[in-house]
């Protein structure tokens, strides 16, 4: 039951959950919030579900082969494991996120697009231009720092 929940949330793109939302709190930050929360959820409940599913179960064998006890096999067996997934989830989701903002903020969610928006519809093209600038060097710097941590974690 939970699967097809998370199923029918992932399906649905961020730019409904924002319409939505904005029928239902008005058009704001708020909104902006509930719609990329939801979308988070989705997304990262269906990672971590697949990352636990893939722990290698011959690893728990050994330390239950050499007496360890739950706890000493979750620390040992099992978080070594899936904390490098999970991390590099949540950095993924956050690079995601960051570029959901934006189209949010057109569609009056709230995010880093309103006052794109705004600069827009008050036809200052130089004010639009700066901010396109700045977010496409802003999506630029956190993607090669979470390419850094990601391949770090990977690494080990």
């Amino acid at each position: 039951m939970s699967r097809l929940v998370i199923m029918a949330v992932r399906t649905i793109p961020a730019f409904v959950y924002g319409l939505m939302f904005i029928r239902v709190s008005g058009p704001g930050a708020f909104t902006g919030l509930l719609t990329m929360s939801v979308c988070s959820i989705g997304m990262v409940s269906k990672m971590y579900i697949e990352a636990s599913e893939d722990l290698d179960t011959r690893i728990l064998e050994s330390l239950d082969a050499c007496g360890c006890n739950t706890f000493q096999k979750i620390r040992y067996g099992i978080l070594p494991q899936l904390i490098p997934n999970f991390a590099s989830t949540v950095i993924y989701r956050f690079d995601i996120n960051l570029r959901d903002a934006t189209v949010l903020g057109l569609v009056g969610a709230g995010g880093i697009g309103a006052p794109l928006i705004f600069a827009m519809n008050s036809y200052r093209w130089n004010e639009a231009g700066a901010i396109l600038v700045g977010l496409v060097v802003l999506v630029l710097i956190v993607e090669y720092i979470s390419t850094k941590i990601r391949v770090k974690l990977a690494r080990g």
